[in-house]
């Protein structure tokens, strides 16, 4: 199983130089959800979203089968 985190770069806040500042934000963001949300990842079905918010899906993480 992989772990894939999808982060749109399309929005404005990653023009210009604060770009990679607000990229890092969103990972730590991303990172801190997988840790709080998922005790192993063993337990968790291939294709479950284990980040992100449903309404926004700007950035996300996944399990899947690659």
């Amino acid at each position: 199983m992989d772990l894939l985190v999808s982060i749109s770069l399309q929005a404005s806040e990653f023009r210009g130089a604060q770009g990679l500042a607000e990229a890092a934000r969103r990972l730590r963001q991303i990172a801190d959800e997988i840790e709080s949300h998922v005790a192993d990842f063993a337990t968790c079905p291939e294709g479950q979203r284990i980040a992100g918010s449903q309404e926004d899906c700007s950035f996300v993480a996944y399990l899947v089968e690659l």
